[in-house]
């Protein structure tokens, strides 16, 4: 609920106001900023945000402060907050505002399907920077601790993507609350002590006649705390105050401030305690609400005159509010739950209102004390409307209540199970796992096998990798369902092949046998299933077969996550990169659907394949955008993180790809994933060998292609044998690389593909060194990514030199430096750049003209493809989760970098790509 007060000239806080000052001008210029205020209770951050309101003249203000009371109320903070927006949300078609507008209650939510709860914080995102398009916006949140989840999540996934709009958000926060209140990019102020001299003018102006000793004594005991300072000398009687008679005894700061206040109200009559109470556990603010639930407890219409007087609340505009936070607090913990029970049931009765209805039912809840099954039900149905609107947190809060005051133990354990897919939904994993334990104790065949499933998924998403498998297991035994049970192993299937598991897979693939499978998906699903077990078996040819039948199923699937796995299929049975065009298609319908939590996952498989393409640019911006999101849901990171470690490998950044292949190292330890730990190795070992260190590239790739150790996985280790092989023979280990060729060839033989061919007849060429190899390896080279066209075209330079052939060497390394510089592998354009000279060359020439991405940033990259799609800018903006402005700014600056001046000019840009 929004508060409404007059400032004043804020002692002692001169710089805290210069920062809020300048943050506000650099936002009005049109750079957005964030700051979040950190400090105690009365310490004085309320105070800074009326200063930024008083300053913010001409802005639109969207004010909310978090209220205790309304903190399971799905959406309760962004409904106080937008309402200076509401008629530019009314406004707005649905596919752009709707799932917003029903989160706040100015629209229908979908009655099929629930919303995803970023979607609402995505439109949220537009809403505001349309909003700053019109005028300057300054966004005020206080008590940020007590807002409902819904709400802070959406905001804080706003607030880290308004930086080019005029937008400011401040966010006050108690120091010893929102620890996950995180925002990258934002600025922290921690509000502390006044000064001793402020500290002295402040008590100056709010107590008169202040004895020196009594003086003394306030200025010790309130510690610079603002509001203390001007409280203290309220609590005192005029003898106190003189120094007549004694003072109470100290106790910590935050009590003794409870306490006056607490002495205060003790002070008030009997009625107008009650009336405070009603207050206190209300949460619209609305003076009529409270004054029909007095009637209805029979106070008279006057009850909070004398609290109005005291001064304790303020009563203006048919509004109540509170003079601080601390205020209702004490009044609320002071009294007892028989007059909370009390005054609930008498607000029950007082919102009459349609838009009521989820207030009435929850005062109704917090009245009961004992099992009730009509309000029960009720809640169970809050639980249904949050849902709709995205506001999970807040029905799994429901559904939990629901279940306390269920008479009967099935509907206690189904809506306690509810609870806990609540609770996953809105991303609080420990709720949801406590939840899923709560409602397992006593759960049937069915329920036992939604929870184990949902365990199991959680267990995958966030812990180990084999529990994961086991508890999702069991859910598959349980289920009866066809496609409910193929849809369990599937999750179990990816849990079990992450970690290497080839025991766990030979188990789930004899499970898929007693399912018939009744759709596309499900046939897709079981061959899926197959396939890595048999992979992971080594057993080639029974690999390659159910693969390719999920390749083929893939073509009658649409939903995004199906599309992901055909993607991998695909890039399983013909090579990384194959299966771009389902990835592509998996991420647009992510995109479409509004799916945020899906999308991390989307990304990494289209990373994936365009590094297997060699489209670097392109992968990058997908790993970094998936990273981001990934961190902001909780996700995993290590495949974003693997994928950026290879980039930064090709592109010669040996450092960071180091760096960050060992962050993806300890996060694949912790879930003991073998399939990422041998990315991570990959990565850092092709860093090692692309800068010219073979020997240190061997120790890490060794490992990860020998299949005898102990964390061989197949797709990472076949995939990594050609660099394996290469580092070995350059590090003079000739045993050891044609130990590896031989196995590398079974494996091609067993997995034939024109790549791997080509790949294969390059490591023979490594290897051995007779000239019928060497013109075949060249002759297969088309069906090679740039990158290893490259190093195809850059060895046989080298070998040809070094054979006294230079002029036949120049070609093919000429040929070399530019399909490295295309892709930007720096050290390797570097050594074919040597070579040449070597060769006789006495420069490399002008530097070939190279795609767009040289010169863009992945970002901007992405944004220039979309645009060349024929996307607007509010449609790229929706598409990337960016603000309209944020896309326009990136927009002219890959005008100015190409040298553009229309987007027509860009759709026809030539060699966007690169080749």
């Amino acid at each position: 609920m929004t508060r409404q007060r007059q400032t004043t000239a804020l002692v002692g806080r001169e710089r805290e106001c210069a920062v809020v000052d300048r943050l506000l001008a650099e936002s009005a210029r049109g750079r957005g900023r964030v700051l979040v205020v950190r400090g105690a209770p009365g310490i004085g951050k309320t105070a800074l945000l009326d200063h930024a309101a008083e300053r913010a003249a001409g802005a639109t203000v969207l004010r909310v402060t978090g209220l205790e009371q309304e903190s399971d109320l799905g959406f309760a903070g962004l409904h106080w907050l937008l309402r200076p927006l509401d008629a530019l949300l009314r406004s707005l078609p649905a596919s752009e505002c709707g799932a917003l507008a029903a989160a706040v209650g100015l629209g229908r939510a979908d009655e099929e399907r629930p919303t995803d709860r970023f979607r609402v914080a995505a439109q949220l995102l537009g809403l505001i920077s349309r909003a700053a398009g019109q005028s300057w916006v300054v966004v005020l949140v206080d008590d940020a601790q007590w807002l409902d989840r819904p709400s802070l999540d959406a905001l804080l996934f706003a607030a880290r993507r308004l930086a080019d709009d005029r937008v400011a958000v401040l966010i006050a926060v108690r120091d010893e609350g929102a620890d996950d209140l995180q925002i990258p990019g934002a600025e922290e102020m921690t509000v502390g002590a006044l000064p001793e001299a402020d500290a002295a003018e402040l008590l100056s102006r709010s107590g008169a006649g202040l004895s020196p000793q009594v003086r003394g004594r306030l200025l010790r005991e309130a510690a610079g705390n603002p509001l203390a300072l001007l409280e203290f000398p309220a609590a005192l009687s005029q003898a106190q105050l003189s120094g007549r008679d004694p003072l109470p005894e100290p106790v910590p700061l935050t009590p003794r401030i409870r306490r006056m206040f607490q002495d205060r109200i003790q002070r008030l009559d009997e009625d107008c305690r009650a009336a405070l109470v009603l207050a206190a556990v209300d949460d619209t603010g609305d003076l009529g609400v409270v004054l029909r639930a007095a009637s209805l407890l029979g106070l008279p219409p006057d009850a909070l005159d004398a609290a109005e007087s005291a001064p304790l609340i303020d009563l203006t505009g048919g509004r109540i509010v509170f003079r601080h936070p601390l205020v209702r607090a004490t009044v609320h913990d002071g009294s007892t739950s028989g007059q909370r029970r009390r005054a609930h049931m008498a607000l029950a009765g007082a919102l009459v209102a349609r838009d009521h209805d989820e207030r009435r039912i929850w005062h109704r809840a917090l009245a009961a004390v004992d099992v009730d099954e009509d309000t029960a039900a009720e809640l169970e149905t809050v639980a249904r409307w949050a849902a709709r609107r995205a506001a999970h947190a807040s029905a799994a809060t429901a559904l939990l209540q629901a279940a306390d005051l269920s008479p009967r133990d099935a509907d206690r354990l189904r809506r306690t199970a509810a609870a806990a897919e609540a609770a996953w939904a809105a991303g609080q994993t420990d709720r949801a796992r406590a939840a899923a334990r709560r409602a397992l104790a006593g759960a049937d065949r069915d329920l036992s096998a939604r929870m184990l499933s949902l365990t199991g998924v959680i267990e995958y998403r966030t812990g180990r990798l084999t529990d994961a498998c086991d508890q999702l297991l069991q859910a598959a035994r349980a289920e009866t369902d066809p496609s409910r049970k193929l849809e369990i192993l599937i999750n179990a299937a990816g849990a079990a092949f992450s970690a290497g598991d080839a025991g766990r897979l030979g188990t789930l693939a004899a499970a898929t046998r007693d399912v018939a499978p009744r759709t596309a998906r499900d046939r897709l699903i079981v061959a899926l299933v197959r396939g890595h077990a048999a992979l992971a078996a080594q057993e080639h040819r029974e690999a390659r077969e159910s693969l390719t039948v999920a390749v083929a199923a893939a073509g009658e699937v649409d939903d995004p996550r199906a599309l992901m796995w055909a993607a991998r299929a695909q890039s399983v049975t013909f090579g990384m990169g194959s299966g771009l065009p389902q990835a592509d298609r998996a991420v647009r319908a992510a995109r479409a659907d509004g799916l945020i939590g899906l999308l991390p996952l989307a990304l990494s498989q289209q990373s994936a394949d365009l590094i297997g393409v060699g489209a670097y640019d392109l992968a990058c911006a997908a790993a970094e955008e998936g990273d981001r999101l990934a961190s902001e849901l909780g996700q995993s990171r290590a495949a974003h993180l693997n994928h950026l470690a290879m980039i930064a490998a090709v592109r010669g950044r040996r450092d960071e790809a180091v760096r960050t292949a060992k962050d993806a190292l300890a996060r694949a330890r912790h879930t003991g994933s073998t399939y990422h730990l041998g990315l991570a190795r990959w990565a850092m070992g092709c860093a090692d060998l692309y800068a010219g260190d073979p020997g240190r590239a061997a120790q890490q790739l060794v490992t990860v292609a020998s299949p005898d150790h102990t964390h061989f996985d197949p797709v990472v280790g076949f995939a990594a044998m050609p660099d394996a092989v290469e580092a070995c023979a350059r590090a003079g280990d000739r045993t050891r690389a044609g130990q590896l060729l031989d196995t590398y060839a079974a494996w091609v033989a067993a997995n034939p593909h024109e790549t791997r061919d080509a790949l294969l007849a390059y490591c023979e060429t490594v290897v051995h060194t007779d000239d019928d190899r060497r013109a075949r390896v060249l002759r297969l080279a088309a069906a090679l990514s740039p990158l290893h066209r490259g190093r195809c075209e850059l060895s046989h330079g080298e070998w040809l030199r070094r054979r006294r052939r230079p002029h036949r060497a120049r070609a093919h390394l000429r040929t070399a430096h530019e399909l490295f510089s295309a892709v930007g592998a720096v050290t390797l354009a570097e050594r074919a750049a040597s070579e040449l000279r070597a060769a006789g060359d006495a420069g490399t020439g002008p530097e070939p003209a190279g795609p767009a991405s040289e010169r863009l940033t992945p970002q901007e990259l992405q944004i220039a493809m979309l645009v060349a799609q024929g996307l607007t800018n509010p449609q790229i903006a929706a598409q990337l989760f960016l603000s309209p402005r944020t896309i326009d700014y990136h927009l002219h600056k890959v005008f100015r970098k190409l040298g553009l001046s229309s987007r027509t000019q860009l759709v026809r840009y030539p060699r966007l790509l690169g080749p």
